[in-house]
């Protein structure tokens, strides 16, 4: 694969697929936009009222373990661009790029360690919707910094980009008004207002308030509505728009107040399930039949 032009700060809004659809993992839809930036505001916020409190000999450990964060990185996605990300499933790229956020909960490295690899994280929140990148936050970065062009790769986002694509090819009407509404709702109240919540400010102001879980059970008026309009329509990319939509904002109600972080999980799941399966087959494949 050879390198392409440097990736420009504002891009076309979106690369369509041979039906004419934006590719979920690459482009980005205006509402998946606006919920990024809002996310990324909310999210620098917190990051600044948490890392006030370091004292400045942690901080600057923190910066520099960030710096090394985004080395690393770039080292990485410069090689695995040119020689392995076309060559596998999204769900196991992603799942390449972000085991290292396992550092956190499986509690290896320093502290200052993983709130470098937070900062590096937040500035990929950051960048993904200035760049109108729709791919996984951690690759937002080397992309830009290596001039490679940017690979499908998946994000906890794309849930919000897919409902939103699929709104848009909805035939409208007062039910898919509705349904778009509370979707929207949905993700700035789960997504959003958690992470603002727990800001010193606010969360003094509201007294510990947390969202309660069984907030994400309004996403089954959307999904029902997408899964009725599915299964009404002719088989076509219409359908499969819908009936994919409604099947992930399914999958994002399991996961409540505990996004993104849950999501991840997933993704990385499915990018290591679907690696072995592969594995698996091409390993059958090669092996001779007995005679």
């Amino acid at each position: 694969m050879t390198s392409e032009p440097r990736a420009a700060l504002r891009p076309p809004e979106t690369v369509p697929d041979a039906e004419g659809r934006p590719v979920v993992g690459l482009d980005m839809p205006a509402a998946g936009r606006a919920l990024r930036l809002l996310f990324a505001a909310v999210a620098v916020w917190y990051r600044v009222d948490r890392d006030s409190r370091f004292d400045g000999a942690y901080f600057l450990r923190t910066v520099l373990c960030c710096v090394l964060v985004a080395v690393a990185y770039t080292v990485a996605y410069r090689l695995l661009s040119a020689r392995l990300l076309d060559r596998v499933s999204p769900w196991t790229g992603t799942a390449l790029f972000l085991l290292p956020s396992l550092l956190y909960p499986l509690d290896i490295g320093p502290a200052a360690l993983h709130d470098g690899l937070g900062l590096y994280t937040l500035l990929g929140f950051v960048l993904c919707p200035l760049t109108r990148y729709a791919g996984a936050e951690v690759t937002a970065l080397p992309a830009l910094v290596t001039g490679r062009r940017r690979h499908r790769l998946y994000s906890p986002f794309n849930i919000a980009d897919r409902a939103a694509i699929a709104f848009r090819a909805s035939p409208g009407g007062t039910w898919w008004t509705l349904a778009a509404v509370v979707t929207g709702c949905y993700f700035v109240a789960v997504w959003v207002l958690p992470l603002a919540l727990v800001t010193g400010p606010v969360k003094d102001a509201v007294d510990g308030y947390e969202p309660p879980m069984w907030w994400s059970l309004v996403l089954l008026l959307p999904a029902a509505c997408l899964a009725l309009r599915a299964r009404r329509a002719a088989p076509g990319p219409d359908r499969r728009t819908w009936a994919l939509a409604a099947l992930f904002l399914v999958c994002a109600i399991p996961a409540g107040t505990n996004v993104p972080d849950m999501l991840w999980g997933g993704i990385m799941l499915i990018g290591i399930v679907t690696a072995v399966v592969r594995g698996v087959r091409r390993l059958r494949r090669r092996t001779p039949a007995a005679g």
